[in-house]
């Protein structure tokens, strides 16, 4: 059986005992006391929270030295000091544009379906402790790492990120020399691709875990009045991935659509099942160089690049929570709001980690900026892990996307293995 079918069963098994559990005092008269089973769904929800978190923490573990060493061997392939700059400019021109986009689509359907319309809250005194203003110079230089080691440690991706093009910079500065650290950044990525293989065997368990944990936790009489909310998101999702992403294939890459759906399908089938686009880079990789036919130079570079600055996905859900939560609260957007949700949502979701409930704190900066109250993070918390799921699939197809757009621009893309793909691989 193959690895993603094993996956969705172990989603829809994950779902079954969730609703299950949500609903375990019915069947308290049938098998024992309420209180009984109440101890009973509290101790699955504990160790199913325990075991989805364990399969999380296993694919974090594995990001941060991937995108090191994929992002210095990237670089360091491409000798070309000017090809190097003509693929960067290519790939961050295009994850600007895009997430510009997509925190459009979430404004204009917020602003269609109005989901916060006729809730009528009052505006009282925030619990939360009010954030400081957002500075983008701080932000800007908090990227620069004081200490490597420290930015390993402590998961700041952005950081490990910049260590690392300067670190491939100073390899090619350094000639033959280099040429043996090279080698072993080389075989530090091959042996955490194997590595990668080893704990995706225990995908369908964490996965059932955590959709378990979720749906017992969440139930669905709870999100049903917030279910506009979560078409909203929804649907832009799916505006982002089936417009902007196919017109991008189609017209840009100049490559057929439904390939590229064939060869991510283990990607997105793990980005929808873990909420975390970060925690799929390995995958990601794997499917764009092996099924959708991109060299590894392209992919080790646009997707560990990507993988932090394109969340087109976590953009989508800033638009839409910050225009609910005015709507919610009788607020009026101006333009200048406007302006502003587009600045600090792009901001926000350059500087979000892609892992799950991250997308709340960095709601906080956008809030702030627009003056908005910091409570109505609260109305969204309780959806925020369904809304995850398709931003995660957005932000992973927004990345492979870039990876083949620019790989068939710089002709590093197997057209023939692209074509060729099938739904089994």
């Amino acid at each position: 059986m193959k690895p993603w079918i094993k996956i969705l069963i172990g989603l829809a098994a994950g779902v079954a005992v969730g609703l299950f559990l949500s609903n375990v005092e019915v069947f308290a008269p049938m098998f024992g006391t309420k209180s009984h089973f109440l101890q009973i769904k509290g101790e699955c929800n504990y160790y199913l929270g325990l075991l989805g978190k364990a399969f999380i923490d296993l694919l974090k573990m594995l990001v941060g030295i991937i995108i090191f060493s994929s992002m210095v061997a990237g670089i360091c392939h491409i000798h070309d000091p000017k090809k190097l700059s003509r693929i960067g400019f290519k790939t961050i021109g295009y994850y600007v544009t895009t997430t510009l986009i997509a925190i459009a689509f979430g404004i204009i359907l917020t602003y269609l379906f109005k989901p916060g319309a006729g809730l009528d809250l009052a505006c009282a005194q925030s619990s939360l402790a009010k954030s400081k203003d957002l500075s983008i110079v701080e932000f800007l230089f908090a990227i620069v790492p004081s200490n490597p080691i420290a930015a390993f440690a402590e998961g700041n991706v952005l950081q490990i990120i910049l260590f690392g093009m300067l670190f491939a910079f100073a390899i090619i500065l350094t000639g033959e020399k280099a040429k043996p650290i090279l080698q072993v950044i080389e075989s530090i990525s091959e042996v955490m691709f194997s590595l990668t293989h080893v704990i995706m065997k225990l995908a369908p368990y964490g996965v059932f875990a955590l959709m378990a944990a979720a749906v017992s936790s969440i139930g669905l009489k709870v999100i049903m009045p917030l279910v506009w909310i979560l078409l909203c998101n929804y649907l832009a999702c799916l505006l982002q991935i089936f417009i902007v992403f196919g017109l991008s294939l189609k017209y840009l890459a100049r490559l057929e659509i439904v390939p590229f759906f064939k060869g991510m399908k283990d990607a997105i089938v793990v980005a929808f099942t873990t909420s975390s686009s970060s925690a799929t880079l390995p995958i990601s990789m794997e499917c764009a160089q092996d099924h959708l036919g991109v060299s590894k130079d392209i992919s080790g570079f646009v997707l560990s690049l990507g993988s932090t600055v394109n969340m087109n996905g976590a953009a989508i859900g800033q638009a839409v929570a910050a225009i609910f939560i005015a709507q919610a609260y009788n607020i009026e957007i101006t333009w200048m709001k406007i302006f502003v949700l587009f600045f600090t949502a792009l901001i926000s979701a350059i500087g979000a980690a892609g892992i799950p409930g991250t997308g709340l704190v960095m709601l906080s900066v956008v809030l702030n900026a627009m003056g908005l109250p910091l409570e109505g993070i609260a109305l969204v918390a309780g959806i925020d892990r369904l809304r995850e799921m398709l931003s995660a699939v957005t932000n992973v197809l927004g990345d492979a996307v870039a990876a083949v757009y620019v790989a068939k621009s710089e002709k590093q893309i197997d057209v023939k293995q692209y074509h060729t793909v099938t739904w089994l691989e």
